[in-house]
């Protein structure tokens, strides 16, 4: 039976995760379903090719990845298995041939390889090692944008946005548009014009962005014609899976809706299979693109301010509970009132020179609780409100700290309120943008261009504890005026916005 011949089942770009937030595949709840077609593989005494991208290494610690999928490594191992890592798993690709990783599994990686079925030659790959940018080892943009993305899933709780779009597909448009704006800017600075495609495209996956396709498929033609020792390419790469013609064949991805997998017959038949409920279907095999002449498909026209801007709708949705963050707003205005107010009837009351080290001790114990406040209306927000909420309480608190300890000698104190105020008023002019729609956005940006506009003058004045009261007190009034407007005259949503969230 070991010497008879037998089906290959192949399958790619599952992006196995570590079970958290980040994990695509396991919040599709596909594991059971991807333990249950192996047991399937095992039951009709097929070989399985893994064609790269099992594991999702460029947003998930490695050790932490194997520990957790241990038992599912343990099952692949039980089959006639061959992994050919791809480009989210190249971490994996120099322990080939090595004993460094002693779990059976691992002795059935190797790089891609050419058997021959039915008298022509199949070579199989995961399909990046035609892709000029995704070929080598080195990160490139398009696993810089993963690692983001994996900081925002974090945040989300979920690698869904409220609107059922992944985040790495939403910020990958967003990046794509501001890139192409950017390069658009330079070309026209240099005079180039329209003489040169400004796109990033190039800089991102077939997968990340679907107008590569035709690159990727002109580079598995060229490689094919080139190489002369293979006839048939077996892939995966693009999340698309099909034909094109009688020499690709693409498996596809299970992270999307369905399963799909590619059967090979040993008279080198390949079928196009799904498996759902527990079943393999066969399904008529998808082209991937009209056989035609190789080269990159015409670039789609699309308008990178409007795509940014869809982009950052999907990313800052309206928010429909916006009471928490209004308190907070005018809390922290209060605060800052209380204390500038203060500070000026020192100043005036007392003279000047009055009152300089209860100064000092007021603005550090104002700066605590303004962090202690950030970080409390935080725990409720959304996740881009909630990072700057959390910047803004960290930074918040440091400035507290050093300043008892070390404010008050009037250098110092200078410029740690004077840094402290631009990044707090740039921080502002940022959640101006993202509490759009919850706050009247108008008064955050005011009190946020004004506060790093103050923090310039701060940071100008002479070394005199008499000026710098009366400035301090004056940045104080304003910053908490304006806090504290937002906070009472923010546009409040409808009541029925309000009573049905989700509507």
């Amino acid at each position: 039976m070991d010497g008879a011949a037998r089906d290959i089942f192949v399958i790619s770009d599952l992006h196995l995760g570590d079970g958290g937030v980040r994990d695509n595949f396991d919040s599709g709840k596909k594991t059971p379903q991807l333990r249950a077609f192996l047991d399937h593989v095992g039951s009709e005494g097929g070989e399985l090719f893994v064609l790269g991208d099992l594991f999702e290494l460029w947003q998930m610690n490695l050790s932490l990845l194997l520990v957790k999928r241990r038992s599912l490594l343990d099952q692949l191992a039980t089959l006639r298995l061959t992994y050919v890592p791809g480009n989210h798993d190249i971490d994996l690709a120099h322990f080939i041939d090595t004993d460094f990783l002693h779990h059976p599994f691992f002795a059935a990686m190797r790089a891609p390889f050419v058997r021959e079925l039915g008298g022509k030659r199949f070579r199989f790959s995961h399909g990046h090692e035609t892709d000029p940018f995704n070929a080598g080892d080195d990160p490139g943009f398009g696993r810089m944008l993963a690692i983001f993305a994996g900081v925002w899933e974090d945040e989300n709780g979920s690698p869904l946005l409220e609107s059922g779009e992944s985040v790495e597909d939403v910020l990958e448009q967003f990046g794509e548009s501001m890139l192409t704006i950017w390069r658009r800017a330079l070309s026209t600075m240099h005079g180039r014009g329209a003489k040169q495609d400004v796109r990033p495209t190039s800089a991102l996956t077939p997968a990340q962005n679907p107008d590569r396709l035709g690159e990727h498929v002109a580079g598995v033609r060229a490689a094919l014609e080139r190489g002369g020792d293979h006839d048939v390419a077996v892939l995966g790469h693009t999340h698309k899976p099909g034909r094109i013609g009688d020499w690709y064949f693409n498996s596809g991805s299970w992270t999307g809706p369905h399963n799909p997998f590619l059967r090979i017959s040993p008279d080198g038949h390949v079928r196009y299979l799904e498996w759902k409920d527990g079943r393999e279907t066969e399904r008529e095999m998808p082209v991937v693109r009209p056989e035609a002449g190789p080269g990159r498909a015409p670039p789609v026209k699309k308008n990178p301010i409007a795509a940014a801007h869809a982009a950052a709708r999907t990313l800052f949705p309206k928010p429909t509970r916006p009471e928490r963050s209004r308190w907070v707003l005018i809390a922290q205005g209060a605060l800052a009132l209380a204390v500038g107010a203060g500070a000026l009837t020192i100043s005036v009351g007392q003279g000047s020179s009055a009152g300089w080290r209860l100064l000092v001790s007021a603005f550090a114990v104002y700066a605590l609780a303004d962090g202690a406040l950030s970080l409390l209306g935080a725990s409720r927000e959304p996740p881009v409100r909630r990072l700057l909420s959390r910047v803004r309480g960290v930074a918040s608190l440091l400035l507290g700290l050093l300043v008892l300890r070390r404010g008050y000698v009037v250098e110092i104190f200078v410029v740690l309120v004077g840094i402290w105020a631009f990044v707090s008023g740039a921080l502002r002019v940022a959640a101006s943008v993202v509490l759009k729609g919850m706050v009247e956005s108008r008064w955050l940006f005011l009190v946020g261009t004004g506060s790093m506009l103050a923090s310039l003058v701060l940071l100008s004045l002479p070394a005199s504890a008499v000026l710098l009261k009366y400035a301090l007190a004056a940045y104080l009034c304003y910053y908490g005026a304006g806090e504290l407007l937002a906070g009472i005259f923010g546009q409040r949503l409808p009541r029925a916005a309000r009573l049905h969230p989700s509507a």
